[in-house]
């Protein structure tokens, strides 16, 4: 049934011209009253290879594909250097855009650029002088703070010195007057005078002393907040410069964008191709206003897949990663590998033969209930198809995109398996199977068998592998014959020229 399976129409189109050759065979038969009989067959069981497989028919296509286009858009093509059917490598130029008016904005963008980048300049350096002068004066109102203090201290105890020489002086006056006698004479008078004059000064120098000493306290206790009060002034400077520094640091950022997307454009005119291949489509052509369609489409000759349209019966066993046996028509009889890459989830299309209908039978009548599913499935007019992608692994430079290939995709393989001819596997009533082995040859020449039940493997076009059934390599097995009064699906089953398609 895998045969019938994977040859769905042609299995219809013979079913129907065996349909027309049984009715009137039959009706000879019945007419004549008699039986053809046929001559007896026999088989060997053999080791062999056994595959399941769905047969199928792609179109070789590219592996790779690449579309070039070009981010420059709205310009018009000025040239298109290459041709449908030409080899490229990377790099070279596949046709070239109009830049006239690109280098005309790209002019005016650098002139705005410049300007800001000036101005921005200029910005930065006033910044940078502010900040410099704000470190020296920094520095010199810190050093000034102690040295304010130290001339504090010095003026305080030259005060202090000032001081104890106006008490000396006084102490001195004071004596000198007190050892005067005569109380009433001009000597003491002058004396009396010089004392109060001293004393005077002495009060006098006490209190310059004072304020001397609390000028100095003052400074040493006003320290701190003066260090403090520097610092923050050089602060506030340096966070002016760090504000300025990061108000510029974009500055210019717009333009210089504009003026690099202008030039990528003006570079981008000049289209190249990005990887090396045959060119397989140009769409555009010298005149065309270009807004960013693929310009052209360039394949690798290197690396093939072959897509092919798998209908809804057989889509479920087509799985990624299966091996694929490969024929064309330019390859002959060489038989190249593929795998299955690719398996779409989604119908891509549908078929339809609608052979029954067109010639007026019904099948599915003609072949009873016990017919297959798959022939019946053929009649109609409206199976889906999936799209399956295979890889080619063999390398072939005979192979063309575009090539027809023959598929056969390999469900299962089991290797070096006994196996008989599809055919001489037989049911008996309780469902199970059986061959009859050859065990010798009657007097008229037929041969005696014995029923041996077997359990069927894989079963391919022509074999069925036999699995624990006590038959070894070489024994016998004979393969009845088709009688007149077998169901169409039987004569397909046991037709030798079906075998052979």
């Amino acid at each position: 049934m895998n045969w019938i399976k994977e040859h769905k129409k042609i299995c219809i189109i013979v079913a129907v011209i065996l349909v027309v050759v049984l009715v009137f065979g039959v009706v000879a038969g019945v007419k004549g009253g008699q039986k053809t009989a046929a001559k007896e067959e026999t088989a060997v069981v053999e080791k062999r290879t056994l595959t399941e497989s769905v047969s199928a028919t792609g179109t070789f296509v590219a592996a790779d594909e690449e579309k070039i286009t070009s981010d420059t858009t709205g310009v018009e093509v000025l040239a298109v250097n290459v041709e449908v059917g030409d080899t490229v490598s990377a790099g070279d130029v596949i046709c070239v855009l109009d830049t006239a008016d690109l280098q005309e904005d790209l002019a005016d963008a650098r002139e705005n650029l410049s300007d800001t980048n000036e101005q921005t300049q200029r910005t930065k350096d006033s910044a940078n002088r502010s900040l410099e002068q704000a470190t020296k004066d920094r520095d010199e109102n810190l050093a000034e703070v102690d040295e304010n203090i130290q001339d504090a201290y010095d003026d305080w105890q030259a005060a202090e010195n000032t001081y104890n020489d106006s008490v000396t002086a006084y102490n001195d006056a004071v004596a000198l007057a007190n050892n005067i006698v005569d109380k009433t004479s001009t000597a003491y008078t002058n004396a009396n005078s010089q004392v109060s004059s001293l004393k005077r000064q002495m009060e006098s120098d006490r209190r310059s002393a004072d304020n001397a000493r609390n000028t100095y306290e003052t400074r040493v206790a006003n320290r701190e907040e003066d260090i403090k009060r520097i610092n923050d002034n050089y602060q506030d400077q340096v966070d002016n410069y760090n504000d300025t520094m990061d108000s510029t640091k974009d500055s210019g950022k717009t333009q210089q964008e504009w003026v690099d997307d202008l030039q990528e454009k003006i570079e981008g005119a000049t289209v190249r191709a990005t990887v090396s291949g045959l060119v397989t489509a140009v769409n555009v052509e010298v005149g065309d206003d270009y807004n960013g369609s693929v310009i052209a489409i360039i394949d690798n000759v290197d690396s093939f897949d072959i897509t092919t349209e798998i209908d809804e019966y057989d889509i479920n066993d087509i799985q990624e990663g299966q091996e694929v046996v490969i024929k064309t028509n330019a390859t002959g009889s060489t038989e190249l590998s593929g795998t299955v890459k690719k398996v779409s989830p989604i119908a891509t299309g549908s078929t339809g033969n609608g052979i029954s209908g067109s010639m007026g039978l019904d099948l599915d009548s003609i072949l009873g209930s016990g017919s297959s599913s798959v022939m019946s499935s053929g009649s109609s007019s409206d199976d889906v198809t999936f799209t399956v992608t295979i890889g080619l692994n063999t390398p072939c430079d005979k192979v063309r995109i575009g090539m027809t290939a023959k598929l056969n995709i390999i469900l299962q393989k089991n290797e070096d398996v006994l196996s008989v001819p599809y055919n001489a596997v037989q049911t008996d009533d309780d469902q199970t199977y059986y061959v009859e082995q050859i065990t010798g040859t009657n007097e008229d020449g037929s041969y005696k068998t014995k029923k041996v039940t077997v359990i069927k493997g894989l079963e391919s076009d022509y074999y069925t592998e036999i699995v624990d059934s006590g038959l070894k390599e070489g024994t016998k097995v004979l393969i009845p014959e088709v009688e007149a009064g077998n169901s169409l699906e039987d004569m397909i089953n046991g037709s030798s020229s079906m075998g052979g398609v």
